[in-house]
């Protein structure tokens, strides 16, 4: 996803300098964005239809993430605060999101649990890298990824309950709780992947 991120900042920097929100601001709306969508996960196995609204919300939020730095350095209204609250705001997003289309699919407890917690400690290793090394690091799969990941799954969510499949087993399984499988996979490569970049940093 690292060339996107170049992307984005080339398209967007025409409307960073004309933005009249602060990064801060901007910041605060996109987790506000994660959090409607995140509910809609939640209920979306009630309402199937809730799983495409939180789409538009999840993708809208993205891009406002990406927009509060590129606000900040065009700007130049980059502070380490704004930078601390865009760190806990991602986080907090990421693991509401998470849970609660975990939640919204009936996934089992334990493999929820075990999901949330490795969405979270990729994001933390990915957060910790920067805090200790000064470096963002883009290498490994990160929240890019996740975005794209959770943008992908309600419209298989939606797919599934429309047509009366979400309770289909395959080894024991629902088709969620392998996809809640996968993500585990992609968080835990995620995090071999960070921990390699820390000791290469640590060793230069």
């Amino acid at each position: 996803m690292h060339p996107w991120r170049e992307r984005l900042a080339r398209w967007f920097t025409p409307l960073a300098r004309r933005m009249p929100l602060s990064p801060n601001a901007i910041t605060l709306i996109a987790f506000a964005l994660n959090l409607i969508g995140a509910a809609c996960l939640a209920y979306g196995g009630q309402r199937p239809s809730l799983f495409l609204v939180a789409i538009i919300f999840i993708a809208i939020s993205g891009f406002a993430d990406a927009l509060d730095g590129i606000v900040a350095r065009v700007q130049n209204k980059t502070s380490r605060f704004g930078d601390f609250l865009d760190h806990c705001a991602d986080r907090a997003g990421d693991t509401l999101l998470a849970a609660c289309w975990l939640y919204g699919n009936n996934v089992r407890q334990p493999l929820a649990m075990a999901g949330i917690i490795m969405t979270m400690l990729n994001g933390y290793i990915g957060t910790q890298i920067e805090a200790t090394y000064g470096e963002r690091s883009y290498e490994s799969i990160g929240r890019g990824e996740f975005v794209l990941g959770i943008i992908i799954l309600p419209i298989v969510s939606y797919s599934l309950f429309t047509n009366g499949w979400q309770a289909l087993q395959f080894a024991r399984l629902t088709v969620a709780e392998w996809l809640a499988v996968v993500v585990l996979l992609f968080a835990l490569y995620g995090v071999v992947q960070r921990v390699r970049v820390a000791i290469r940093l640590e060793r230069s």
